[in-house]
This record gives structure tokens, C-alpha cells and sequence, in this order.
């Protein structure tokens, strides 16, 4: 279980830079470009739960609850720091993307009882 929480950390982090360097670098303020990543996000952050939980459930409302957290913190960082409308989060946006995080938490969750089971 260790090496499973050290590649999940490690993932969650490459993600991170990887969507960071990919907005500044390329100026991406489409909505469409981070499905992928809320997608693996989920994943990941699932199997970190699943590796100190061991429990399915667990893993799959840590991501749910992780995605919703983010979602949090992308409004108050437009309410606060960035302040222009075109970073505005749309409500549809928003919901599409705790549906990724909740989807790739799931998969991870149904992936690892296939496996372990």
C-alpha cells in the first residue's frame, strides 16, 4: 500500500504542474480542456483513500469530497484573486466537473475490487 500512496501523491502532483504549465503556458481558459484532468484527479485521489482506507466507499467519496473542495476553491479564487468574468465558473462547468471527479473515482474503486478481489 505504500508504493500505491506514493505513486497516487506523486500523480496528483505531476497533474497539478501538468494543467498549471499547460493554462499559463499555452493561455487555456477553456472549460473543456480540464475534463481529462478532473477525470484522473479523481482517480488518483480515490486511490490515495483506498490505500490508507481500504475501503471502496471510502475511496469514492474522498474523490467526490476532494472534487467538491476544488470546486470551492476555483470560485473563491475567482471571487478574490482574479475577479474578471472570463474566469467565471459556470454552473454546468461545475457540475460536469464533480461528475468527472465522482467518475474517476468510481472507476478507480471498481478497477482496484476487480483486481484485489
Amino acid at each position: 500500500m505504500a508504493n500505491l500512496r506514493l505513486v497516487s501523491t506523486l500523480g496528483l502532483i505531476l497533474l497539478f504542474v501538468l494543467a498549471q504549465v499547460a493554462t499559463f503556458k499555452f493561455n487555456i481558459i477553456r472549460n473543456r480542456f480540464y475534463a481529462p484532468f478532473h477525470f484522473a484527479g479523481g482517480f488518483l485521489v480515490a486511490t490515495l483513500f483506498y490505500s490508507f482506507t481500504g475501503n471502496y466507499f471510502y475511496a469514492v467519496v474522498g474523490a467526490l469530497g476532494v472534487g467538491f473542495l476544488w470546486e470551492v476553491y476555483e470560485y473563491l479564487l475567482w471571487r478574490f484573486v482574479l475577479k474578471e468574468d472570463r474566469f467565471k465558473q459556470e454552473k454546468m462547468d461545475t457540475i460536469a466537473d464533480i461528475v468527472l471527479d465522482f467518475a474517476g473515482g468510481l472507476t478507480a474503486a471498481i478497477i482496484f475490487f476487480l483486481l484485489l478481489n
